[in-house]
């Protein structure tokens, strides 16, 4: 196993989510996807945007941001540790823009996934590609249960 696999295999994508070490080498090859590094107080998505891809988290610390509007000041909706993803809406609704931004706040890296990338990772591996959506689905029950807590 690559180095690589082995950091995306500790989050969203690991083994015990369901996604299976092939899936996982298919998904860091060249033709999918593509590890991107960040400097401190880079932005990868930005509020109001069109998003443009779907990043797993390998390394360092992200916050998302949003700001009700441009005199208010930034609001801190969480933090994005190794492991997890932002982007998904860029998959699942790409008619919408960003509802927060993202900004590594140290070094960091993620594996980004473009959706022309995706569409042709679908379309190729159609077992694996269910193995992730399925992944996918569970993070953003995930995310959802933890939304709610916050408001009851």
């Amino acid at each position: 196993m690559s180095d690589l696999e082995e950091l995306l295999n500790c989050g969203l994508l690991s083994d015990e989510n369901g996604i299976s070490s092939e899936t996982r080498a298919l998904l860091t090859s060249d033709n999918f996807s593509q590890v991107v590094n960040y400097k401190e107080d880079t932005f990868i998505v930005t509020q109001g945007s069109e998003p443009d891809a779907l990043y797993f988290t390998l390394s360092g610390i992200f916050h998302a941001i949003s700001h009700a509007n441009p005199q208010s000041p930034q609001r801190l909706l969480g933090r994005i540790e190794a492991g997890q993803f932002v982007g998904d809406i860029t998959l699942f609704d790409p008619e919408s823009t960003a509802s927060a931004s993202v900004k590594a706040m140290k070094n960091a890296s993620t594996l980004k996934i473009t959706p022309e990338s995706y569409e042709a990772f679908c379309k190729t591996h159609p077992s694996q590609a269910l193995e992730l959506i399925s992944a996918l689905a569970k993070g953003l029950a995930a995310r959802l249960r933890v939304a709610n807590e916050k408001v009851l």
